[in-house]
């Protein structure tokens, strides 16, 4: 898909203005090594941390769209959208909440395209009163061509303006 088509299809883009987000050489890789294992499909999961500070750990869920797609429940597979595990999410959430941390972010990849936040993605993150699903926590997206990352964004609510922000994450040094 050309740069020209995902931008069409983008809820969000990450604006290069912007200082770089910075993850953790451990983190990023953790989650660049997921999202390459994964690929042609999207993978998906959280980073979880202190409720101050930055995320500590990477916890891999999987991706359930196809399960979703064969239920009819949507018409994308799991090349094209990601869909957590409710049951792993539920189980990691009360892991992380007995070690004190919170959710910090949801990550996927988007494979052979950019690292945009989709229409598809916004719909996931955001619940029934237009504000995020879950408040405080970051979206992460992972974009991989060819089993290889090419980019990665951070996305951060902005209350003020009602919407998701995005920030080119710097290479892990």
């Amino acid at each position: 898909m050309s740069e020209a088509d995902w931008r069409r299809r983008a809820a969000a883009v990450p604006d290069k203005a912007l200082e770089p987000a910075r993850l953790t050489r451990d983190l990023a890789l953790e989650v660049f090594a997921h999202a390459r294992e994964c690929y042609p499909e999207e993978c998906c999961g959280i980073l979880t941390g202190p409720p101050e500070g930055e995320p500590l750990s990477v916890i891999r869920c999987t991706n359930v769209q196809n399960q979703r797609l064969a239920r009819g429940e949507s018409d994308l597979d799991a090349c094209r959208a990601f869909w957590i595990d409710e049951v792993e999410l539920h189980r990691a959430l009360c892991d992380a909440e007995s070690r004190d941390q919170v959710l910090r972010a949801v990550y996927h990849s988007h494979t052979d395209t950019g690292a945009y936040l989709s229409y598809t993605d916004l719909q996931g993150a955001l619940g029934p009163d237009g504000g995020p699903l879950y408040p405080g926590a970051t979206q992460l997206v992972v974009s991989v061509s060819d089993g290889v990352v090419r980019e990665a964004a951070l996305y951060e609510w902005n209350a003020a303006e009602g919407r998701f922000e995005g920030r080119v994450v710097e290479e892990p040094a």
